[in-house]
């Protein structure tokens, strides 16, 4: 018998031993996390850094974090931010944000309001293997717009057969634009939606150690379907491009819809579609249905050129490289 409390009592004491070095260890990388944003040039900081959930939980709290370039351009703080983990599960985390953030940018202040945002990782030594992020409201206001979704949910997967390549899923349940004095109203009757399903290649596996930075560029693009509806029209897009060292695309993308004249004039009446972006909206698209041979039918191919974007041999529009360095 007293063997055998000995053993209990070994085996709690190994195991509170391995809990507070999960803990320290969870803190020290928050910690140095902040430090290597620091170092690059940015401001980062919090309040208090605290850590629960003996014995089989490992969660830890930033309270008010921030995150500013020094330079103004970009400032992101929150309340608080939660890691949450399994203590004997390493590589599995949760990241859940407050209902309330504040983004602020050179054109003003973003108020970032949400319902269950949050977000699981999975990696293996760092590695990021699987993640899926989920929101049932996420709503954000800026200084002349406000964007409101619902049912949001993304996904991330490695493929195994690439080093650094992922598939990515997205969808928007329902979304809205409106003026910012007006109450987001997000249902069946709403502005759009949005699906989209792509793989992603990087010049750079996705680590823990390169997602603490700048994120890694994109070397290929694989949009395998893409559905956005738009009041009572549908937009699918597929098509396939590589990137350059300068983030600039080469490839080609087909662009399909119906009936999108009748869905923007609906949409511009009843005011979920600014009067400008209409505008411009409506040439483009007239010009691109003009080269399909039906006016309200839309069917399409896009060439892309180191960005330049054609329609045969003839340069429509160009467009901004996907560089984040």
């Amino acid at each position: 018998m007293k063997r055998l409390l000995a053993v209990i009592i070994m085996a709690t004491l190994a195991y509170s031993g391995w809990w507070f070095y999960a803990a320290q260890d969870l803190r020290s990388s928050v910690t140095d996390w902040f430090d290597t944003q620091r170092n690059a040039g940015l401001e980062a900081k919090y309040a208090d850094l605290t850590v629960r959930g003996f014995p089989n939980r490992t969660d830890l709290t930033i309270t008010q974090p921030m995150i500013a370039a020094r330079d103004g351009t970009l400032d992101w703080r929150a309340p608080f931010l939660q890691i949450l983990a399994l203590s004997y599960k390493r590589g599995h985390v949760i990241v859940a944000w407050p209902d309330t953030q504040t983004l602020t940018t050179r054109e003003g202040d973003i108020a970032v309001v949400s319902d269950g945002l949050r977000a699981s990782v999975i990696h293996d030594d760092g590695t990021l293997i699987r993640s899926n992020l989920e929101s049932t409201v996420l709503n954000m206001t800026g200084p002349n717009q406000t964007l409101a979704m619902a049912d949001v949910n993304a996904a991330l997967e490695k493929i195994d057969a690439a080093p650094a390549a992922y598939r990515v899923a997205v969808s928007v349940g329902s979304l809205a634009a409106t003026p910012p004095q007006a109450t987001p109203n997000i249902g069946p009757d709403s502005l759009g939606s949005l699906r989209a399903e792509l793989e992603l290649s990087f010049d750079q596996p996705l680590t823990t150690e390169v997602l603490s930075g700048l994120p890694p560029n994109v070397t290929e693009m694989a949009l395998t379907r893409s559905e956005i509806r738009y009041g009572a029209v549908t937009f699918r897009v597929s098509g396939n491009a590589t990137f350059d060292t300068d983030g600039r695309a080469t490839g080609e993308v087909t662009l399909t819809a119906e009936n999108w004249r009748d869905a923007i004039a609906d949409a511009r009446e009843s005011g979920d579609l600014p009067t400008a972006l209409g505008d411009g909206l409506v040439e483009l698209l007239s010009m691109l249905s003009t080269f399909g041979g039906a006016r309200d039918a839309l069917d399409v191919t896009l060439g892309l050129d180191r960005g330049t974007v054609l329609i045969g041999p003839i340069p429509v529009g160009k467009l901004p490289p996907l560089n984040w360095r």
